[in-house]
């Protein structure tokens, strides 16, 4: 017993060394997995002197360990005689030890472990081994052994010294363990166990379960008063078992009036409370129920009890709850009870709403709480009535009447809620989010509870809906009008609607305003009309309005009062945010009510709007306006440009903070207050940007906004070498911020319209010639710095995103800049960076096409080579993690999905530039040789076949440009076929052929013809495998969806190839016939022209399908199927074709 002592100390000691832990655990584990670990271990739980608790413990799970060899029935082996050993030598312990004072020393995890040691012991040997179990344990206590009848009687024939209080609590700790293992919905069982303890719940049913119920009684007859702590245990007990005994042991008269007499006891009236709570959830027939709820007389007995008190209020509510809840159902199941006991339920039901209402208006949350389920499952029931047409009684109706007010005065912050300081950082090293016991994140749940209640009751009862919460909001507003609001004060000065008002029910006025108009969005659209009578008269208009549902107009009217009522002039922090929100949300009525933009504004630009003295609230404001500003029209915001920018400059200056960054590279996700700072310079740029304003001013005030902005990066970039400025951060991140805000103003401008049908990139100037003078100077200074500081990804991240906007708003006047981004980009980018990059050309090849083809052709290369660089080094050392892993596959897809995007802009060409043309073959064996193979990643396998797929289109079957790359298939022929006389007659320039056109490519040059010979090779020694390596692949699943999408996208393939193995395309034709062709002069289908010429045919059928060991016959039928199917049809045919061949 000695080395099992010490190796459990060595085991547990962290001061131990490793080697010594180790072994000491080895050999615990040893003693466990020994035939006589456990009788070694019994007698060391039992030994006296006593051992260390750790020890004992350790005995205890190593007798558990055998109870568990013994199996579910305790019959394994010569298991009965160990498990008669185990108990006999534990029930003498118990008997002996716990009778004394020891009891009270012991520690609570030896007790509760010895307790569940003692449960496994009865679940492995009861009723068989050990049928004497309750019996054994009831003895202990000292109470005398009864079944039968549970009364008075029974109780007095046992007296308070008969009972030993410290064995009631082991016993009570037994029940629990057992009731864990038998009932608890927690614990994972297996379906022998189930069996089991069902077994023993019967056996215990016969007689068992009464002498407990004859314990709790005694007990609580006995020890109320002497003994709360093992009263509350008792009743812990019984609404445990209940769920699962016959209830009438503890639902009797003997039993509830005692129960009831405790929940006057202020000791012992929230545990008798709660287990009324679970004897009334008690799963019952509907009438059963009824019956008991009547029995009990439970709704008369919560009137009388005093709630005072919290924490019992709050359990007296759940009672209420649950008690609502089996009403309810039983008055709803109108097939299961008569209709007398519905009606009965019902008259409880509604006996029980003014208790409801009571704990919903109770001043704590909680308590308030308790009751949302029953309030829910009410409304779902009403809801219901009114979908059947059944109209709602008086007593029903009274309760929507009662219930609204008590819910929108709930909705109201308490008058201790903990608002932050306004020296309180906007930004600190939390991520902004709310811990689930932090106070707003409770606070914000009751409200969307009591939302969805309220809005409840806007549905079943609009008048009533319209009529409490246009009038308390119409109220608060007129209040604030006449009196002010307080900033320091929660409540109103005076009496309710009088004095100035509190700013508790200022910011309810703001929030009914703003949930008034979520209802009407959700339910009928919001649509703001014009004004009736004028602004003057809308408070007219809400009174009008109370008497029908939400309406438009009344929300129009209350905004209108919202602005009127200066309820903006609080700097309390609960105001301005959902003010600001609410003119934001509900910006449609500013096209109806223009007047109120220049009090909205000034608002927004005053000391309780941008300059709010709360440095939390602050930023929030500044993205409110960015919003604000970006809904309304050129127009309305062009008499407020000067004042606006004038108002904000002083906001605009820009502190880098390096303590945001992260890591080396010092790139974030986050830029702290800066972030919302971009917000207030996007605004400006919108605010400069409508035409309406005059091009002088709009001049004035773009020096006044950018100048600071150039001087700021042009000082810095001045002040210090390339390699100076690299070596400071601080230098490295204000530059970063003056580029980047720069590009902010610069998208608040709106982006160029082009149109690639005309010659021109893009429609009549829409900057006058000095704005785009002024931004074409940014650009300079951008790729300028750019060009120096490339090395580091903080400029790098900030050149791209303001180069980009001013590709967006100056459109081809940018391309040039195009050129040298991309060059700095990819001379030093990491993978993520490139990521970035692709998407960027993806959007500027569509956009600006096929004017951006020469610019584009020249980048082909650099960026291909940069992205093989990042593959093939990936693929000698491999990816170092899942992080690295996965931006692998992002690059991979914005890489196909670049090459893509060139085919689908029409711009094929830029491959076949003399500078590019050498390398076709080079850029497209990877995707047909890796990447389309891989099936590790089907979203890239898709693009790479549809690359492949275009590619064939473009050079195979389409050299001549006559029909744009982004629709072109084989099923398509046939209809350009029918457009082709009417189109070469028209002489119209297309797409494909502008952008060869502004290369100086043509299909017919011998370079041109050279690369389609390569390419049709290629396609014949590479692609074609490709297509049949596959989806015979490892890891290749027809059952995946994803993977189905990879298989359309070959059956498409394998149709375009053998569309472009036509003797005409295969073989040549005569140019001037070419011309006048356009497409294939063939129906479709059959597609591939006849198959006797078709070079492809006898590659696929003699090397292909044979190597896959498929007969003649079915080699036949394959090609015969690619050229007479449809596509729909042909990839059906295809898909079972792999099907059979995978069996």
């Amino acid at each position: 017993m000695e080395q099992i002592e010490e190796a459990v100390r060595c085991a547990l000691d962290p001061q131990s060394a490793p080697d010594i832990k180790t072994q000491a655990t080895q050999y615990c584990e040893q003693v466990k997995r020994s035939s006589d670990g456990w009788r070694v271990c019994l007698e060391l739980f039992t030994a006296a002197p006593e051992r260390g608790p750790e020890v004992r413990l350790f005995a205890l799970q190593t007798i558990e360990a055998m109870i568990a060899d013994a199996g579910v029935r305790g019959n394994v082996g010569n298991a009965p005689a160990k498990l008669e050993t185990v108990r006999k030598v534990l029930l003498e312990f118990v008997s002996t030890q716990y009778a004394g004072d020891r009891y009270r020393t012991e520690p609570s995890f030896i007790k509760n472990t010895l307790a569940h040691t003692i449960t496994m012991l009865a679940l492995a040997s009861y009723p068989t081994q050990w049928p004497t179990f309750l019996q054994d344990m009831v003895a202990l206590t000292g109470i005398s052994d009864m079944v039968g009848p549970i009364d008075e009687q029974s109780a007095r024939g046992v007296t308070i010294n008969d009972i030993n209080p410290a064995l009631v609590d082991f016993f009570n700790r037994v029940l629990g363990s057992l009731d864990d293992e038998l009932a608890s919905r927690v614990i994972p069982r297996s379906a022998e166990e189930t069996a089991r303890n069902t077994e023993i719940k019967d056996a215990m049913r016969v007689a068992d379960v009464n002498r407990i119920a004859h314990v709790w009684y005694v007990v609580l007859v006995h020890l109320s008063e002497s003994r709360p702590d093992l009263i509350e245990g008792v009743l812990r007990l019984m609404g445990a078992y209940v769920s699962w005994i016959d209830i009438n042991l503890v639902v009797n008269q003997s039993f509830m009036r005692i129960l009831f007499e405790l929940l006057r006891l202020p000791a012992l009236r929230c545990a008798a409370c709660r287990c009324l709570v679970d004897i009334v959830g008690k799963g019952m027939r509907p009438m059963e129920k009824l019956y008991l709820l009547q029995f009990l007389g439970i709704v008369d007995a919560m009137e009388q009890l005093e709630t005072s008190d919290t924490e019992f209020a709050n359990e007296v509510g759940k009672l209420a709850n649950v008690t609502g809840i089996e009403l309810k159902v039983i008055w709803v199941d109108k097939g299961a009870v008569a209709t007398d006991a519905g009606a009965a339920a019902e008259t409880m039901l509604e006996q029980l709403l003014p208790l409801l209402l009571c704990f919903l208006s109770h001043k704590s949350s909680e308590v308030a709480s308790s009751v949302f389920p029953v309030v829910n499952d009410l409304l779902a029931v009403y809801k219901k009535m009114q979908r059947d047409n059944a109209a709602l009684n008086k007593s029903q109706q009274e309760f929507l009447s009662k219930l609204l007010p008590v819910l929108v005065d709930k909705l109201q912050y308490s008058d201790d809620y903990a608002w932050p300081s306004p020296t309180d950082a906007a930004f600190g090293d939390n991520d902004g989010s709310l811990d689930e016991d932090d106070d707003e994140a409770m606070f914000s749940e009751l409200r969307h509870n009591l939302r969805v209640f309220i809005d409840g009751i806007g549905q079943i009862a609009p008048e009533l809906y319209n009529n409490v919460i246009l009038t308390t909001t119409q109220g608060i507003f007129q209040q604030c009008n006449q009196h002010g609001v307080s900033f320091d004060r929660a409540f109103d000065a005076g009496d309710k609607g009088h004095g100035p008002l509190g700013w508790v029910r200022a910011e309810l006025g703001i929030y009914l305003t703003q949930a008034y108009g979520e209802l009407l969005s959700s339910s009928k659209g919001l649509r703001f009309g014009a004004s009736r009578h004028g602004q003057s008269s809308a408070g007219h208009q809400a009174n009008d309005a109370i008497l029908t549902g939400p309406s438009a107009d009344s929300l129009q009217s209350l905004l209108t009062m919202m602005i009127q009522s200066n309820v903006i002039s609080s700097s309390h922090p609960s105001i301005a945010p959902m003010y600001f929100e609410n003119l934001v949300r509900f910006g449609g009525y500013f096209e109806v009510q223009r007047e109120a933009v220049a009090p909205v504004l000034t608002a927004f630009l005053g000391s309780n709007g941008v300059r709010h003295p709360y440095n939390t609230v602050r930023p929030r404001i500044w993205y409110f306006l960015h919003r604000f500003v970006k809904q309304l029209s050129g127009p309305m915001l062009a008499p407020f440009s000067s004042d606006f920018i004038t108002a904000v400059t002083d906001m605009l200056k820009i502190n880098a903070d390096t303590a945001v960054l992260n890591g080396s590279s010092g790139v974030t996700s986050s830029y702290g207050l800066f972030d919302s700072q971009l917000f207030l310079f996007e605004a400006c740029g919108m605010m400069l940007a409508p035409t309406e304003l005059d091009d002088s001013t709009r001049m004035m005030l773009l020096q006044h906004l950018l100048g600071p902005l150039f001087s700021g990066a042009q000082r810095l970039m001045n002040s210090k070498s390339a390699d100076q400025i690299l070596q400071d951060t601080q230098g490295l991140l204000q530059t970063h911020h003056y580029l980047t805000a720069i590009g902010s103003v610069v998208k608040g401008f709106p982006d160029v319209r082009v149109d690639s049908k005309i010659t021109s990139a893009s429609t009549p100037q829409q900057l006058s010639p000095n704005t785009v003078q002024v931004f074409l100077k940014a650009a300079d200074m951008c790729v300028t710095i750019l060009g120096a500081l490339h090395a580091n990804q903080l400029i790098r991240e900030a050149a791209r995103f303001t180069l980009s906007r001013m590709l967006g708003v100056l459109g081809a006047e940018a391309l040039p800049y195009l050129s040298q981004l991309t060059n700095s980009l990819v001379s030093s980018c990491a993978v993520e960076e490139l990521v970035d990059l692709l998407g960027l050309l993806g959007q500027v090849v569509f956009k600006f096409k096929p004017h951006v083809a020469p610019t584009a052709s020249e980048l082909l290369l650099p960026v291909i080579s940069k992205v093989y660089g990042f593959l093939d080094q990936v693929a000698q050392n491999g990816a170092t993690g899942t992080d690295e892993a996965v931006l692998l596959q992002e690059l991979q897809k914005a890489y196909l999905s670049w090459i893509v995007a060139i085919f689908n802009s029409d711009l094929d060409c830029i491959f076949l530039a003399p500078q590019n043309v050498h390398h076709l073959i080079t850029i497209f064996r990877p995707i047909a040789a890796q990447l389309a193979v891989d099936s590790s990643n089907p979203q890239c396998q898709r693009l790479a076949f549809s690359a492949l797929s275009k590619a064939t289109q473009a050079w195979l079957v389409d050299p001549y440009g006559w029909n744009t790359l982004a629709t072109l298939s084989s099923a398509a022929i046939a209809a350009i076929n029918n457009k082709a006389t009417s189109l070469n007659e028209s002489r119209r320039l297309l797409l494909r052929q502008a952008a060869a056109t502004s290369l100086g490519f043509s299909p017919e040059s011998e370079s041109s013809k050279d690369a389609y010979r390569q390419f049709r090779e290629f396609v014949m020694s590479s692609v074609l495998s490709a297509c049949f390596e596959t989806p015979t692949r490892p890891g290749f699943s027809l059952t995946d969806a994803q993977m189905m999408l990879v298989v359309t996208e070959i059956a498409g393939l394998l149709q375009m190839i053998l569309l472009a193995g036509m003797p005409e395309l295969a073989l040549g034709v005569d140019p001037g016939l070419a011309m006048q062709m356009r497409a294939p002069q063939l129906p479709t289908p059959p597609i591939g022209g006849d198959l006797s010429k078709n070079p492809c045919v006898p590659h696929i059928s003699e090397i292909l399908l044979r190597d896959l060991g498929c007969s003649d016959q079915v080699a036949f039928d394959f090609v015969q199927a690619l050229a007479l199917l449809d596509q729909k049809q042909f990839k059906k045919y295809f898909v079972a074709f792999l099907s059979r061949s995978s069996s």
